[in-house]
């Protein structure tokens, strides 16, 4: 397993244990191919579209009920 940091677009940094398995998610969402490396772009990108997805499919259940944490 491997560590890397991914400076984010608005600033900050994202760290993330690379194993085999996440990287394998990795190329078969965005179709890289075995040979090609798997950049930060590629990385972010599929963090990104994974969590919108997720957070897509909850908001548009609704059983669903957003409550505010600070109350």
């Amino acid at each position: 397993m491997q560590k890397r940091l991914i400076s984010l677009p608005q600033g900050g940094e994202l760290e993330i244990d690379l194993t085999p398995e996440f990287l394998g998610y990795v190329r078969r969402q965005l179709d890289i191919a075995e040979g090609k490396k798997v950049t930060d772009d590629d990385i972010r990108m599929f963090i990104y579209g994974s969590v919108k997805s997720a957070l897509d499919s909850v908001e548009s259940d609704p059983e669903w009920i957003i409550k505010n944490d600070l109350e």
